[in-house]
């Protein structure tokens, strides 16, 4: 009753709707668009690419990263988008050139992959920090943002898990920092020092990446390896890693 009355449907319904819509009334198809580019494929739903295909019917050049699965509820496989287009030329793409060799060989590790084959550009190995509690974790990422500001970089992420975390966080350190926080309201990216959740980040890349809290409780699924293996991908020299007490099993 709610969405009739408001006349609005929830995001995930979004996309059943139109595939229905388009079973009973059929869907305009576009005329204009000659060659689509969709990224971030991993994170489509097979509804979602079905109602794509029959809004554009053009050839289309598709592209992704399975082990950065953002949305725990997508399941999908290449092997999945291989069958929705059949008749599709696949390209496996292994090299990458934002990070270093070292963190590339880091990343690796955390998804027990070896595929992914660095640049020879290399720099610091990832540093992983003990902290005794959250304000010792406070007290030495204080210390790493004083060392930022002393260098030559121009961004440092701070990467933590979740929107409301990353929000918590910016609170604490504003009254003494110059920092950014992106968010959903987020409209461009700044230099500087930057506060982000792991779904925010993607897409991004800084010189120097501080992960929070990556112990046992906040990273132990599967799920949970691909949120980091997004974040510690982010970066493109330097690699901090902040634990509490025990530490993800995921870390090499």
């Amino acid at each position: 009753m709610y969405y009739l009355t408001k006349k609005t449907l929830e995001w995930s319904d979004v996309y059943p709707f139109l595939y229905l819509h388009a079973a009973f009334e059929g869907l305009q198809e576009s005329q204009l668009i000659k060659h689509l580019v969709i990224d971030e494929m991993q994170d489509y739903t097979p509804i979602q690419f079905a109602v794509i295909n029959q809004l554009f019917p053009c050839q289309k050049t598709i592209l992704g990263d399975f082990k950065q699965l953002i949305n725990p509820n997508h399941l999908n496989t290449i092997e999945d988008i291989q069958t929705l287009y059949n008749d599709a030329i696949y390209v496996e793409l292994t090299k990458s050139y934002r990070s270093t060799y070292e963190i590339i060989t880091f990343a690796n590790k955390i998804q027990n992959i070896d595929q992914l084959e660095p640049v020879e550009r290399h720099g610091e190995t990832p540093q992983l920090i003990f902290c005794k509690n959250k304000q010792d974790e406070m007290l030495k990422l204080k210390k790493k943002l004083k060392l930022f500001q002393a260098s030559y970089r121009a961004s440092l992420g701070i990467i933590v898990r979740t929107n409301s975390e990353a929000k918590s966080l910016y609170s604490q350190l504003l009254p003494d920092y110059n920092i950014n926080l992106i968010s959903p309201e987020s409209t461009r990216f700044e230099i500087g020092i930057s506060i982000t959740s792991i779904q925010m980040s993607k897409g991004l890349e800084f010189d120097e990446v501080i992960i929070l809290n990556v112990n046992h409780d906040n990273y132990k699924t599967e799920y949970d390896r691909s949120l980091l293996y997004i974040a510690v991908t982010r970066c493109m020299h330097q690699l901090t890693i902040m634990y509490v007490e025990k530490p993800s099993h995921f870390l090499p």
